[in-house]
C-alpha cells in the first residue's frame, strides 16, 4: 500500500492551516490507512527511517484536520448525542492518534486528543464535560508517557531534532484547553442553576447548591494550576522564540502567553467568587495557608501574576508589535470586568490601549460602569446586523444565588461595599441568556429586585 509521502503531509497541514481545504471523509480515511501501514511486525524500540521521517508530519496532519473540523462545530447547549460528521471525524482522528506506533516520534498528535475534548465540552451538557474531562487527563498522560521516552538516556536519540520543544508547545496546549474546560463547567453551573439544576424545595435546593460549589471549586483549583503550567511551558517556549506561522519545526506564534493568561485568570477570579462558600462549609484554606484570608490574597496574587502574561508584548519573529485580535480584546475587558467586580480598587495598570475603559489603572466603581458600557455598546456584525458587541458567562450571567453571596462577600472582604446583585440587575444585557423566554423573571427572583432589559444611559 502506498502512504502519503513527506512532501504530500507537509503540503495538507499547510493547506489546512490556510484554511484552502477543510477536514473531510476523504482525508480521515487517508489518515486512518496511513496509520496502519506504518505499524511492522516485529515493532522495533524506534521507528524504521521512512517510518521515522513520517511520523512527526502524520502528528501534525491529525492537529491540523482536528482543528479544522472542530472550528466547523458549532456551540450546542443540551444537544448531547446529536453529533455532527465533524464530531465523528475527530473521533476517528483521535483513534488512529491512539493506534499510531511509536506515538513518541508524533507529539502533535495528542492534538487530536485536545479537539476531542474540546468537541465534546461544546456540547455544554454534564455528560459531555465529563467525557471531556476523561480526554484531557488522557491526553495529559499520554504526553508525559511520550516525553519521558525523549528524556530516557537509556534510549536511542531521536532522528528527528527538538522533541522536547515540540511537547512543551504541546503541553501548553493541552493544559491550556483543560483550563478552558474548567471554567466553562462553572460557568454553566453558575448560569444555568435556575434552568438545569436547582431542586425542589429551599433545604434540597440548598445541599445541591453546596455539593456543586465543592465540584466546581475543585474543578477550577486544577484548572488554574494547569493554567499556570502552561505559563510555565510557555515561558520556555519563548527561550526558543516563537514563529509567526506554524511549520513542521515549530508551531507556538506570538500570542502563546495571551491565551493561557485568560484562561488561568479567569478560573482564579471564579475561585475568588466562590472561597467563601468553601470556608462557610468548613474547608480547609488552599495549599499550606493558614487561612481563607491568606488563600485569598494568594488567588489575587496568582491573578495578578497570570494577567501580566496577557499584558505580556506580542512581538512577531521581526520584533514588530501585533495587535490582539477581537476575540482577546473582549476577553481582556471581561477578566478586568470580573477582577473590578470581585476585588474592589483593585490596582491593574494596562499598555493596552484598544478600549478607552483600559485607562482605568484602579478597578473602582466607574471602571466597572466604563467596561461595563464598552462591553453593552452596540456593533455591527459581519452579516450587518446591529448587536451588543459582547455578552459575558459567569459574572455576567450568573443565577447561582449562593454565588451572588460567594462575590459579594469577596467584595467586602477587598475593603468593597456589597454591590455585585446591584451591578448584575442594572446590567442584565451583559447576561448570554438574557433573550431566553423567562430569564428576567428568573433572575429577578433570585436578585429579589427587578433587572434592567435595556442598556443604562
Amino acid at each position: 500500500m502506498t502512504v502519503m509521502n513527506a512532501e504530500r503531509l507537509e503540503e495538507l497541514c499547510l493547506a489546512l492551516r490556510r484554511g484552502e481545504i477543510t477536514c473531510d471523509d476523504d482525508l480521515v480515511a487517508a489518515v486512518e490507512a496511513d496509520v496502519v501501514a506504518y505499524d511492522r511486525d516485529p515493532r522495533t524500540q524506534v521507528p524504521p527511517d521512512d517510518v521515522a521521517e513520517l511520523l512527526p508530519l502524520m502528528g501534525w496532519l491529525m492537529y491540523e484536520a482536528t482543528w479544522s473540523a472542530l472550528e466547523r462545530i458549532p456551540n450546542r447547549r443540551g444537544s448531547d448525542g446529536d453529533r455532527d460528521r465533524n464530531h465523528e471525524w475527530i473521533l476517528r482522528i483521535a483513534n488512529a492518534a491512539l493506534d499510531l506506533p511509536w506515538p513518541e516520534y508524533a507529539p502533535r498528535s495528542l492534538g487530536a486528543l485536545r479537539s476531542l475534548a474540546l468537541a465534546e465540552s461544546k456540547e455544554d451538557t454534564q455528560a459531555s464535560y465529563d467525557r471531556a474531562q476523561a480526554f484531557h487527563q488522557k491526553a495529559r498522560n499520554r504526553h508525559a508517557s511520550c516525553l519521558s521516552y525523549h528524556r530516557d538516556p537509556k534510549n536511542v536519540p531521536s532522528p528527528f531534532a527538538g522533541f522536547e520543544l515540540h511537547y512543551d508547545e504541546m503541553l501548553l496546549q493541552l493544559v491550556l484547553a483543560e483550563t478552558g474546560t474548567a471554567c466553562r463547567i462553572a460557568e454553566r453551573v453558575i448560569d444555568r442553576w435556575a434552568e438545569e439544576f436547582a431542586a425542589e424545595g429551599d433545604d434540597a435546593d440548598r445541599q445541591r447548591r453546596e455539593e456543586r460549589v465543592q465540584m466546581i471549586f475543585s474543578d477550577l483549583a486544577e484548572g488554574a494550576t494547569r493554567g499556570e503550567e502552561a505559563l510555565t511551558a510557555a515561558e520556555r517556549v519563548a527561550e526558543h522564540g516563537f514563529v509567526d506561522r506554524p511549520t513542521k519545526e515549530r508551531l507556538a506564534l506570538p500570542t502563546s502567553f495571551v491565551n493561557p493568561g485568560i484562561m488561568t485568570a479567569r478560573a482564579i477570579l471564579l475561585m475568588l467568587g466562590l472561597y467563601p462558600e468553601m470556608q462557610r462549609l468548613g474547608y480547609f484554606p488552599l495549599g499550606d495557608d493558614e487561612s481563607w484570608d491568606d488563600s485569598r490574597k494568594a488567588l489575587a496574587a496568582r491573578f495578578d501574576h497570570a494577567y501580566s502574561k496577557i499584558e505580556r508584548p506580542i512581538l512577531t519573529s521581526g520584533g514588530e508589535p501585533q495587535e490582539l485580535r477581537h476575540g482577546l480584546r473582549l476577553a481582556v475587558v471581561q477578566i478586568r470586568l470580573a477582577a473590578g467586580l470581585l476585588m474592589p480598587g483593585h490596582r491593574l495598570p494596562s499598555t493596552l490601549s484598544f478600549a478607552p475603559c483600559l485607562a482605568h489603572e484602579v478597578l473602582d466603581d466607574d471602571a466597572v460602569e466604563a467596561m461595563s458600557a464598552w462591553l453593552t455598546e452596540p456593533v455591527t456584525d459581519a452579516k450587518g446586523r446591529e448587536t451588543q458587541r459582547s455578552h459575558l458567562r459567569g459574572f455576567g450571567g450568573s443565577v447561582m444565588p449562593n454565588f451572588f453571596d460567594g462575590v459579594e462577600e469577596c467584595r467586602v472582604a477587598f475593603g468593597g461595599r456589597p454591590g455585585y446583585r446591584a451591578w448584575r440587575a442594572r446590567w442584565f444585557i451583559l447576561d448570554k441568556y438574557a433573550n431566553e423566554p423567562g430569564r428576567a423573571g428568573r433572575v429577578s427572583a433570585v436578585l429579589g429586585r427587578p433587572v434592567n432589559r435595556t442598556r443604562p444611559i
